[in-house]
């Protein structure tokens, strides 16, 4: 038993090592009030489709990137992205689902999460007006319509 105590508070140690070391790394503190954050439109020819604003990372970087989604009500085409990536709704309802299970999605509220493996094809839907996604993607943010 004190052995799995020590195991415990050795793996702790080395937690609190590597944050400690993190935040040594020349990253600086800063905080961003939700009415300063700034969406820029995937598509500059449509401005009240899809809108982005990033919190981490460079979109077309290596990864990773962490992003706001704002998206309109309705469906996105089926798609893949060449990464994996976490999602979680913040405002709105959603659906998500894998390729061919659209008929089975559930209704996502604020705090609704998912995890979507890279070169998966799958859909999204805003049920809502509108709806505010925060993704988080292991690589670059790409989307390419499945065939």
């Amino acid at each position: 038993m004190n052995l799995k105590r020590t195991l415990v508070a050795l793996g702790l140690s080395g937690v609190a090592l590597a944050v400690g070391a993190q935040a040594q790394g020349g990253r600086t503190q800063y905080v961003t009030a939700s009415e300063l954050v700034t969406f820029t439109p995937l598509d500059p020819a449509a401005p009240g489709g899809v809108n982005l604003a990033v919190v981490s990372g460079n979109p077309q970087g290596p990864g990773p990137v962490t992003l706001f989604l704002r998206i309109p009500k309705g469906p996105a085409p089926v798609h893949t992205h060449t990464a994996g990536y976490y999602g979680v709704v913040v405002r709105g309802q959603a659906r998500h689902w894998p390729a061919n299970g659209q008929a089975s999605a559930q209704m996502l509220n604020p705090g609704s999460h998912w995890y979507q493996p890279g070169k998966a094809a799958h859909g999204d839907e805003c049920l809502s007006d509108e709806c505010l996604l925060l993704i988080q993607m292991e690589g670059p943010y790409d989307f390419a319509v499945a065939p």
